[in-house]
C-alpha cells in the first residue's frame, strides 16, 4: 500500500507542477498565460460584445490578445490562469475567415488537452 501511494505522488508530480501559475513578485496578482492581454474574468465579461463579422482588430480591441493563435492566425484562444490539468476548465476559442469572426464560444478544457 506504501509503495502503490508512492508511485501516485511521482505520478501526479508533474501534474501538480505544470499546473503552477505565474504571479506578478511585486503586486502578488496571477498573470495572463501567454500573450493574453487580460485576466480570463475579464475576458469572459467582454466576450460578450463580440459578434460574427468583426474584424481581428475589433476583437482585439473588445477582449484583447489572445493567449495562443494558430500559424495562421485564423484560430485564437484565450485561456484561464490556471492550467486545466487537474479542474476542468473552459477556454475561448475564436475562428476567422478572410480577417473576419465566423463562429466563437467557450469550450471546455479537459486534462489540459490542446483546443
Amino acid at each position: 500500500m506504501k509503495l502503490q501511494l508512492h508511485v501516485l505522488a511521482l505520478l501526479a508530480a508533474p501534474l501538480l507542477a505544470s499546473s503552477c501559475v505565474t504571479v506578478d513578485a511585486e503586486t502578488n496578482e496571477v498573470i495572463p498565460r501567454g500573450d493574453q492581454r487580460y485576466k480570463f474574468s475579464t475576458v469572459k465579461e467582454y466576450s460578450e460584445n463580440l459578434q460574427v463579422g468583426m474584424t481581428k482588430l475589433q476583437v482585439l480591441a473588445t477582449v484583447g490578445s489572445p493567449a495562443e493563435k494558430t500559424e495562421r492566425g485564423d484560430i485564437w484562444v484565450y485561456l484561464p490562469e490556471r492550467p486545466a490539468f487537474l479542474v476542468p476548465s473552459k477556454a475561448l476559442k475564436v475562428h476567422f475567415e478572410n480577417n473576419a469572426v465566423t463562429e466563437f464560444g467557450f469550450h471546455a478544457i479537459v486534462l489540459g488537452a490542446q483546443l
